[in-house]
């Protein structure tokens, strides 16, 4: 297996953000990290003034460049994973919205598929955002293909997709909802609250059937209430619950990512992008989930009602954006809520962290957080 040391880098390491370090890789695994590593026979790459840092992780993202992880395309998806990549994205879990059961269960067959074979970013599972939400929260998915949950329905398609799904996001107030939250949780899939109208007695019960995890902090979701706190209050207060939030300056205002990252354990932030097809692509009108949309701006909006409608926005840009809004926060906890605080969310081991034995997935990052190089598995997938 070939040798490379990165010499000399700011590496972020359990402990902390670590100047003039060495991370020393061996074939697709971390093998050492200090100062002053020997080479042992590595190609040495001077990496003085740069960050190594995990590489980001997106739990919840849709496409890219045009694609969609629901159109069930092995080209597309390959697309996805290599845009991704330019973003310092080394794993993604591949997002599906509600779609009819057919069409669902196609989507989630070709990307099981496809795993293995990822040219950019890996695809580290399959996050299902529906059907089983609240059509009164619908966003900018389709309310009447939305369902009542059915666990026989959830096996059919874990079994087509190879027993890959690793997220379940699921509106609790629905009926069914809550034995179907525990029997999903049964089968080691994490599952998140969302797409809800959930009151704060609703949302504490799929707490305790087994919800770890909220989807899309804010969006989609009843407001917060001085008297009926809802989903927000609950999301907000209660330290087992990690939260999602798309921080590309429409969904969230830098005010309100602030109260979260006030009330939040510092390991329960999770920055996703929530990005659909329109990342990477240029402004203009396009077609997603089946609706029309316009890129604008730097947003993605539904035509007919001016609705958000997903994001066309990158991990990297919210890592930036984090620590242009939130300057008192330390960098290696914004850094972590890309990288390990994502992978916890659904039980990654072999990724999340630069620790020794780990897939040796890195992104390196010049002073001002752009993405200078990605490597997945030791290999550089995408270097500016």
């Amino acid at each position: 297996m070939s040798l490379r040391l990165l010499r000399n880098a700011t590496v972020l390491l359990p402990t902390g953000l670590q100047d003039g370090t060495d991370v020393r890789l061996d074939g697709g695994v971390i093998d050492r990290t200090g100062s002053g590593l020997p080479s042992g026979g590595a190609a040495v790459q001077d990496a003085t003034g740069l960050i190594v840092a995990p590489g980001f992780i997106d739990v919840h993202v849709h496409g890219a460049a045009g694609a969609m992880c629901e159109q069930a395309e092995p080209a597309g998806l390959e697309r996805i994973s290599a845009t991704l990549a330019r973003f310092g994205v080394t794993g993604f879990v591949a997002t599906v919205a509600t779609l009819p059961r057919d069409t669902l269960h196609a989507a989630v067959g070709a990307i099981g598929a496809l795993v293995g074979s990822e040219p950019g970013a890996r695809i580290l599972g399959i996050h299902l955002e529906g059907p089983y939400l609240s059509p009164w929260r619908a966003g900018a998915q389709v309310g009447r293909w939305m369902r009542t949950p059915s666990i026989e329905e959830f096996d059919s398609l874990l079994d087509a997709a190879g027993g890959r799904i690793r997220l379940m996001t699921v509106a609790p107030e629905l009926e069914g909802a809550l034995p179907f939250v525990a029997a999903v949780r049964d089968r080691d899939v994490t599952v998140a609250l969302g797409h809800t109208n959930a009151t704060q007695e609703e949302m504490m019960l799929g707490v305790e059937a087994g919800a770890t995890h909220v989807t899309h902090l804010f969006n989609a979701m009843g407001a917060l209430h001085h008297r009926e706190p809802g989903g927000v209050g609950v999301a907000l207060t209660t330290d087992t619950l990690s939260v999602e939030l798309i921080c590309d300056g429409h969904h969230l205002a830098p005010r309100t990512v602030d109260l979260v990252w006030r009330c939040k354990p510092a390991d329960k932030v999770v920055l996703v992008s929530d990005a659909v097809g329109a990342l990477g692509m240029p402004d203009g009108d396009y077609e997603m989930f089946g609706v029309r949309c316009t890129i604008a701006d730097g947003a993605v909006r539904l035509q007919d009602n001016g609705r958000l409608a997903g994001s066309c926005s990158s991990l990297d840009r919210a890592v930036r954006n984090l620590r242009r809004w939130l300057p008192d926060v330390p960098l290696a906890r914004i850094l972590r809520a890309a990288s390990s605080a994502p992978a916890a969310v659904i039980g990654e081991t072999d990724a999340g962290e630069i620790v020794e034995g780990r897939s040796a997935d890195l992104v390196l990052l010049d002073s001002d957080l752009n993405v200078v190089e990605t490597i997945v598995h030791g290999a550089t997938v995408w270097k500016r």
